[in-house]
């Protein structure tokens, strides 16, 4: 089989061309796909033709081997009359698009949107759907390996519920992951499975550290918002209390002032230095001299010759 790609969506091989290898002839288009839900392989496929408003359609049906080749725009398959169409095996079951994804606790979990397909061998190596919440899941489309799968039916499927807890979100980086699986699936199928597993339980793991680290990341965001609110807190306390003491220092002495102005004050207010009077300096006055009449005495010298001249 010359195959381009390793894995394929079942949505992308609807409705794709089938050309006739030996002819070169356009058979018609796939129509439907056959899956066998026990061994979730892909056995084959049908097609139509023609017909208008549904009648005079013309179908046809291939196994999964005749297949030469999956292009991006047709499917070239080996026209073989003898082999035997795969819709009248009893393993086969309706298209499962569509159908409600359950849990083996019973839960809701989502609504099956796709499968992907080795185009190698034809057997499924994941399948694709949408949650719808459950446990908390995010919308989105995740990603469910086959080994986790425990029953297909007529209108739901059934899985392992420790799978749909954590699941595995379906990105495009998976692609890559599942070619190599397609690659290995040629050889051996069983021990494929077990590498698919391990492939999905490492991306897992990236995706646990990945949420570990946002969740880190939050919670130191949320600590240093409470340390910088807890410190908000202490300054606008801080700034409150200042305030308060302030507006009490100004209304004592708001009250000292008014009971001075009314005289009430128990106690002589102390002023300002701009508003102290000084008291003028006293100066003392001269005291007044009293004039006596003084009698002069003579000195002795004038005495004597007083004397002598009498």
């Amino acid at each position: 089989m010359a195959i381009e790609q390793q894995v394929i969506q079942y949505s992308q091989l609807l409705n794709r061309r089938i050309i006739d290898r030996g002819t070169a002839e356009e058979i018609g288009r796939i129509d439907e796909l056959w899956l066998n839900p026990q061994s979730h392989h892909v056995v084959g496929f049908s097609s139509k033709s023609g017909g208008v408003l549904g009648l005079g359609v013309k179908r046809q049906s291939f196994t999964w081997d005749q297949i030469y080749s999956i292009g991006s725009d047709s499917v070239l398959v080996n026209i073989n009359a003898e082999v035997e169409e795969p819709e009248k095996s009893t393993e086969i079951i309706p298209p499962i698009i569509g159908h409600e994804v359950l849990t083996d606790g019973g839960n809701m979990a989502g609504e099956l949107r796709d499968y992907i397909i080795a185009t190698q061998t034809g057997a499924v190596v994941g399948y694709l759907y949408k949650s719808s919440g459950w446990r908390g899941a995010v919308e989105g489309t995740y990603l469910l390996s086959p080994e986790d799968i425990t029953s297909i039916g007529s209108k739901r499927i059934i899985a392992i519920d420790t799978a749909v807890q954590d699941p595995q979100p379906y990105t495009d980086g998976m692609n890559q992951k599942l070619n190599k699986v397609g690659e290995l699936l040629r050889d051996d199928y069983t021990r494929t499975m077990a590498d698919l597993r391990g492939l999905m339980k490492g991306a897992q793991n990236i995706s646990e550290q990945a949420r570990s680290k946002v969740q880190e990341v939050a919670e130191q965001a949320r600590e240093g918002t409470t340390s910088f609110a807890e410190q908000a807190r202490e300054g606008t306390a801080s700034f409150a209390e200042q305030a308060r003491e302030k507006a009490q220092e100004v209304a004592d002495q708001t009250r000292d002032r008014v009971a001075e102005m009314k005289g009430e004050s128990s106690t002589d207010p102390v002023l300002p230095e701009s508003e102290v009077v000084s008291e003028p300096e006293v100066v003392p006055e001269p005291q007044s001299v009293t004039e006596h009449e003084v009698i002069a005495e003579a000195p002795p010298e004038a005495k004597k010759a007083e004397n002598s001249s009498n």
